[in-house]
């Protein structure tokens, strides 16, 4: 296994962390579930990077990656939407596309097509991990930094913006589903 289909994997057990440290209480459990959150984030960038520069790009990396990206954004999504940070429908709809899309990507890969993502998906996975940076620095915030001035009178506005991002991501999350399902409806 290559150092990029590592990190891959690497990323499917820093989503368990994750998960295991927002069900824990206390401070340090916050802390770490944003350190392992931000880790993961990292290996996201870093594994396609190292794959594409050193020419280390693997069948196995093409299905897995996506799955453990898919795996870590929507673990938190759930998250969140459970404690109340993020709205429960907006979270539907992300799961749903990047369910839908995951499966069609995987299929094509069986059939011997790469269908490489396109800017508006880059664009959307920005803006879901912002989302979910802003919902775990809340949470840090509430749990850690409750007696602060912008935790204790501004948790609407956090809760607005935080959600406002979303809207955002779950717009450009079905735009770019749309887009992928036009292109690979064109190359049949």
């Amino acid at each position: 296994m290559n150092l990029p289909n590592t990190l891959t994997v690497s990323r499917i057990f820093m989503t368990l962390a994750f998960a295991v440290f927002t069900q824990m209480t206390g401070g340090a459990a916050a802390w770490a579930a944003l350190g392992v959150f931000v880790i993961a984030a990292l290996t996201d960038l870093a594994d396609g990077y190292i794959a594409r520069k050193y020419g280390m790009v693997t069948t196995f990396g093409q299905i897995m990656d996506p799955i453990a990206d898919k795996l870590l954004i929507l673990t938190a999504l759930f998250i969140f939407a459970f404690e109340g940070s993020i709205q429960v429908w907006m979270v539907a709809l992300v799961a749903c596309r990047e369910i839908l899309v995951t499966v069609a990507r995987i299929h094509a890969l069986t059939t011997g097509r790469v269908i490489p993502a396109e800017s508006a998906g880059k664009l959307k996975a920005a803006f879901q991990m912002t989302a979910v940076s802003l919902a775990l620095l809340y949470r840090l915030g509430v749990i850690c930094f409750p007696e602060l001035v912008f935790m204790r009178d501004y948790r609407a506005q956090w809760l607005f913006l935080i959600n406002g991002v979303m809207i955002a991501a779950v717009i450009l999350t079905l735009w770019s589903g749309v887009l992928f399902f036009k292109n690979l409806l064109k190359d049949n």
